[in-house]
């Protein structure tokens, strides 16, 4: 299995992951490998420690080089002003591309195969100094809060709700939206990524058409606010028991189903809550589930096998949740820091998950959500790719291969009869020459 990686100092890795090598025999592995190291180790200390120490403190450091992992660079160089923040895929004339939205405010586009930048925008607003309060907050600096592409264009979204929507090869003029600040998340459709849906602090969730939508001034290259309704726009719940207003801060969505005319959105909030939007029905949720976390939630993904919803908090936890009952069904352990990214295999039995400890981690889906492998990338991971072209053999295909390289190596019966005979001639004839040799003496 393969997966690609964005990080905060700017790079994009590609991580290889042998689906043959479970965890703990890469562990074990891997801990053999550093009692090996700490024994040579201790051999020759000469500062006056004792040997036993320096192989006990050694042996006891965590393992970050697993057996059957391999990872590399795949583009960029170490910037922090560089840093990754969001990043997506499309298909372009060069094939699958990464395209990524950067700290310092430049779009860039990345070719999968060779890591080649291929295009790259920077907004000269972007570095631009703010200060504005909203929400009791001052906003100092404008950051990516979502990305999508097509094949010809790239949408992106800042924090400060300035939507751009521009051709890659710059023929036509980029179309400007400006939505309220203190926007949080933004993503677009998964089959039409004309059409996106965006949500934030004290900000409903909003879903727009690029399509369809018109802004006041097209002349001028500003940000300027729609002039049209967008296609769909939620409202917020009913008061709480005390009749106080119940606050709304949008951290992510997915959109649950391939219909834009009237879209089904799952939103995580950072007051812990889970809702289900059907624009069928109405503009207020039809599920609002509240008591599924203890801590805010920040990143949410829909699985595309079963009606299930994976999220993740603020403290490390991964859940998951099924969507026809509300109830969580089962959560991922091991994790050290907050989740940013979580990607899902092609057939859904796989779960991966990456953030601020610097881990990759591969769960199982079902049954005991064993943790299946890891690899360390050595920087805080902000988004994590699983790249499905890279197909892992099955457990009944390893088998074969194993049985089938077993079958190779093994001599067969005729070879061995051959050699016996080969090696009878040889001593025969050396017997025979021995004996003429006497014969003559």
């Amino acid at each position: 299995m393969r997966f690609y990686t964005a990080d905060e100092v700017g790079l994009v890795k590609g991580v290889d992951i042998d689906a043959k090598v479970p965890f703990l025999e890469a562990q074990a592995a891997a801990a053999k490998k550093l009692r090996l190291e700490a024994k040579s180790k201790a051999a020759k200390e000469i500062t006056g420690k004792a040997s036993a120490t320096v192989a006990a403190d050694q042996e006891t450091e965590d393992s970050t080089i697993l057996a059957g992992v391999e990872i590399w660079a795949h583009s960029g160089i170490v910037s922090r002003d560089k840093s990754i923040q969001q990043m997506t895929t499309a298909t372009t004339t060069e094939g699958e591309t990464f395209v990524v939205g950067r700290k310092n405010g430049a779009i860039e586009a990345i070719t999968k195969t060779e890591g080649r930048p291929i295009y790259e925008y920077v907004d000269p607003q972007f570095t631009s100094t703010a200060s504005i309060k909203h929400n009791g907050r001052l906003i100092t600096e404008r950051s990516f809060v979502g990305i999508g592409a097509t094949d010809e264009y790239f949408i992106s979204c800042t924090n400060l709700g300035e939507v751009r929507y521009q051709q890659f090869n710059g023929n036509q003029d980029p179309i400007l939206m400006k939505l309220p600040v203190d926007a949080c998340r933004m993503r677009t459709h998964g089959k039409d990524r004309n059409v996106f849906a965006v949500g934030g602090r004290e900000q409903e969730l909003s879903i727009w058409d690029i399509n369809t939508m018109t802004t006041g001034n097209s002349a001028i290259a500003t940000y300027t606010k729609p002039t049209n309704a967008p296609l769909f726009k939620s409202k917020n719940v009913a008061h709480d028991n005390l009749g106080l207003r119940v606050p709304v801060w949008i951290t992510d969505m997915q959109f649950l189903s391939d219909d834009t005319t009237n879209p089904h959105v799952a939103v995580s909030t950072g007051h812990k809550q889970i809702r289900i939007y059907d624009a069928k029905v109405g503009s207020q949720p039809v599920h609002d589930w509240n008591t599924v976390s203890k801590h805010p939630i920040y990143h949410i993904l829909a699985s595309h096998v079963k009606p299930e919803l994976f999220f993740a908090d603020n403290v490390g936890n991964l859940q998951q949740l099924d969507l026809r009952m509300g109830r969580v069904v089962g959560g991922y352990k091991g994790i050290a820091g907050a989740v940013r990214s979580i990607a899902l295999s092609e057939d859904g039995a796989m779960v991966a998950e990456a953030g601020l400890d610097r881990f990759v981690r591969v769960y199982e889906t079902d049954g005991m959500r064993r943790l299946l492998h890891r690899a360390y990338v050595k920087q805080r991971v902000t988004h994590v790719h699983w790249d499905w072209s890279v197909k892992d053999l099955t457990h009944d295909e390893i088998e074969q291969q194993e049985v089938d390289e077993l079958w190779d190596n093994m001599d067969t019966f005729h070879n061995k009869a051959s050699s016996k005979s080969e090696k009878k001639k040889k001593r025969t004839a050396t017997a025979g020459v021995k004996r003429k040799t006497a014969a003559s003496s």
